[in-house]
């Protein structure tokens, strides 16, 4: 996404851009002369050649298995080891039909791999968006007790559009900054909600980190899906 509306604890609200921090590779493969290889995807099979369909061609296993060892029916000689190139994904019947429309069903499991429940999916609608401003829910956490209760799986880093919301972000980083702690951030009107950034995402909570450094800032969304919790202890 390409951003978002959040209010500040004076009750502002302004737009702003957002971005996941990317990190530089730390390891990658080179050829005999030093030179960075890159990865291409080819095709390795294709509609007609697989085992299914060579199965259903021939039959019987042991007619199978004389056709591949006289010659190569599972291999497309005119497309196998190009390169693919864009592509997109569709889902297929078990005898290799294409499937151009499906009931979406969501099944429930049991830890055991037991199946608890099916039912239709249902969608839901992202609760962050460009129109609906994030409030300022007020709850300041202490960093390490954040860091200690929930497993923080994603970040994103609020950066300003221009200058007046330069000024803005920087006052809340301050804000926090200076507090040493972190702000709790979710959707709604009192910012409890889960944030769930696009259609059928993940939900999650989020707990926005700032600090200063002169002129400039840093600020952060920190987003978790998961809450740490102590084992219970047998009795």
């Amino acid at each position: 996404m390409a951003g978002f509306a959040i209010f500040d604890s004076r009750n502002r609200d302004a737009k702003v851009e957002v971005a996941s921090p990317t990190r530089p590779a730390r390891h990658f493969f080179v050829n005999e002369a030093g030179v960075k290889v890159k990865a291409h995807r080819l095709i390795k099979c294709t509609e007609g050649h697989d085992h299914p369909a060579l199965a259903r061609q021939f039959g019987d296993a042991e007619e199978l298995a004389a056709a591949l060892v006289a010659g190569d029916p599972e291999i497309d000689l005119e497309l196998v080891g190009r390169r693919a190139g864009t592509v997109d994904r569709v889902w297929l019947r078990p005898d290799g039909r294409i499937l151009h429309s499906a009931r979406v069903l969501k099944a429930v499991y049991a830890p055991t791999g037991d199946e608890l429940s099916r039912e239709d999916f249902i969608d839901v609608e992202a609760t962050v968006d460009e129109e609906s401003a994030l409030p300022w829910s007020g709850r300041l956490l202490p960093i390490d007790r954040v860091v200690r209760s929930f497993s923080l799986v994603r970040k994103l880093q609020l950066r300003h559009i221009n200058g007046l919301t330069f000024d803005f972000l920087r006052d809340i980083a301050k804000t926090l900054a200076d507090s040493g702690k972190m702000l709790f951030v979710g959707s709604g009107a009192k910012g409890t909600g889960p944030l769930v950034f696009q259609r059928n995402g993940s939900p999650y909570r989020g707990f926005l980190a700032g600090r200063v450094d002169g002129d400039g800032f840093l600020l952060v969304l920190h987003l978790s899906n998961l809450e740490l919790k102590r084992p219970q202890e047998a009795e």
